[in-house]
C-alpha cells in the first residue's frame, strides 16, 4: 500500500512528496524510480589510508516511512556508515568508492545543497549524548541551534514551536529547565534531548546510532515506544543501528546484517529472525536467545580478515569454496551472500 503526502516547501528545488512503503516490492527496482525520496548508498567503500578495507562495498536504500535496522557486532562498520553520511569520518579513514545521496542530493559532494539536507531533512541521534552535547551550552542553545541554521528562526520562535514536541518527549519547556546544562540531566533526559534536537527541523529521515546503549532496560523500552509513536505520527523513515536483535525485532520492518564491514544477509525482520539463512545471522539469533553454541572466536582486526567470507574462520559450515565468496544472491533488500546458506525447513 502506498500513501502519498503533499510535502512542505523544499529548499533548492527538491521534490517533497513522501512515500510510505508498507510492503516490500521485491523483484523490481522500485527505489530507482523514487531515488530522490530515498537514502541511497551505492557501492560505498571506506578504507584506511593504507588501503585496508573497513566497510563495503555496500548498497542500501531507504524511503521515508521505512524502518530499517542495521545489525552486527562491534567492529562491523555500522557507526562508520553514519559518520560517512554526515561527513565526520575519523582521521585516517577515507571514502574511496561508491556514492551516498539523500533525496537525490549527493552527500559526498560538498556544497550548499548538501548542507541544506544534513541536520534538516536527514537527522542523527548519536550513540553517546555526552559526546554530542556541549557542557558549556544550556539546553535552550542546543535546541535552537539547528532551527536557527536551517529555518532562520530566532531562539524565542524556535522554542515556542518546539514546546509541544518537548512535552511529547517528557521534557519541560519552562526556562528553569531550559537554562540547565547537560550535566544536570539524567541519562534518559539527555537521550531525549538529543532526539528533540534531531527532530527540531521536522526531518524526513532519522538515523539512530545505538541510542539506547547507555539506558537501563525500562528506559530503553520507553525510548523505543516513544520513537515508534513519533515515527507513526510524523511518517518518519529511520535507520536504526544496533547490536540488539530483540530491540531490532520490535523497532524495524527490515534488517541488514553486517559482519567485518561486509553485508551478509537482508530481509523482512520477522522472516530473517525466524528463518535465517546465513550462519552468522543464525548465530546472532542463537546468542539473543541465550542458546549454547560450539562456535568460538572473535572478529579479526581489519588487516587480518581472511579472503572470502569474513565470517569463515568462525563458521561451522565453512568449506574451501568460501574463500572465493560469490556475489550477493536474490534481491538487494531480501537476499544474502553465502556459498553454503542454511536450508529453510519446509
Amino acid at each position: 500500500m502506498i500513501e502519498w503526502h503533499k510535502g512542505r516547501a523544499a529548499p533548492w528545488g527538491v521534490k517533497t512528496f513522501r512515500i510510505r512503503l508498507q510492503n516490500s516490492f521485491y523483484g523490481c527496482d522500485f527505489h530507482a524510480i523514487l531515488a530522490d525520496m530515498s537514502l541511497r548508498i551505492d557501492g560505498l567503500l571506506l578504507q584506511r589510508e593504507d588501503g585496508v578495507r573497513l566497510l563495503g562495498p555496500l548498497d542500501l536504500s531507504l524511503a521515508p516511512g521505512e524502518r530499517l535496522g542495521l545489525v552486527g557486532e562491534s567492529g562491523s562498520g555500522k557507526s562508520l556508515l553514519v559518520q560517512a553520511l554526515f561527513g565526520v569520518l575519523p582521521p585516517g579513514v577515507i571514502h574511496s568508492g561508491g556514492s551516498l545521496s539523500a533525496f537525490g542530493i549527493p552527500l559526498d559532494v560538498p556544497g550548499p545543497r548538501r548542507d541544506a539536507v544534513r541536520g534538516a531533512r536527514l537527522a542523527w541521534v548519536p550513540q553517546e549524548p555526552r559526546q554530542a552535547l556541549s557542557p558549556l551550552l544550556p539546553l535552550a542553545a542546543h535546541l535552537t541551534l539547528l532551527p536557527g541554521l536551517h529555518r532562520d528562526e530566532s531562539p524565542r520562535v524556535a522554542l515556542a514551536r518546539l514546546a509541544p514536541l518537548l512535552s511529547r518527549l517528557g521534557l519541560p519547556a519552562d526556562s528553569a529547565f531550559l537554562d540547565r546544562f547537560p550535566h544536570q540531566l539524567s541519562g534518559g533526559q539527555r537521550q531525549r534531548l538529543c532526539l528533540a534536537m534531531a527532530l527540531s527541523c521536522d526531518p524526513d529521515l532519522l538515523i539512530l546510532d545505538e541510542p539506547t546503549t547507555a539506558l537501563d532496560p525500562l528506559a530503553q523500552r520507553a525510548f523505543l515506544d516513544l520513537v515508534l509513536d513519533l515515527q507513526r505520527e510524523r511518517g518518519l523513515g529511520f535507520l536504526w543501528i544496533t547490536h540488539d536483535l530483540a530491540l531490532a525485532s520490535l523497532a524495524c520492518d527490515r534488517l541488514l546484517v553486517l559482519y567485518g564491514g561486509s553485508p551478509l544477509e537482508a530481509g523482512p525482520a520477522s522472516e530473517l529472525l525466524s528463518t535465517p539463512r546465513h550462519p552468522y545471522t543464525a548465530r546472532l539469533v542463537e546468542a539473543a536467545r541465550r542458546q549454547p553454541s560450539l562456535e568460538s572466536g572473535f572478529l579479526p582486526a581489519p588487516e587480518d580478515r581472511p579472503a572470502g567470507c569474513p565470517y569463515g574462520p568462525r563458521c561451522a559450515f565453512r568449506q574451501d569454496s568460501c574463500a572465493t565468496w560469490g556475489p550477493w544472491r536474490d534481491h538487494p533488500e531480501a537476499g544474502l551472500r553465502c556459498e553454503h546458506p542454511l536450508q529453510i525447513p519446509n
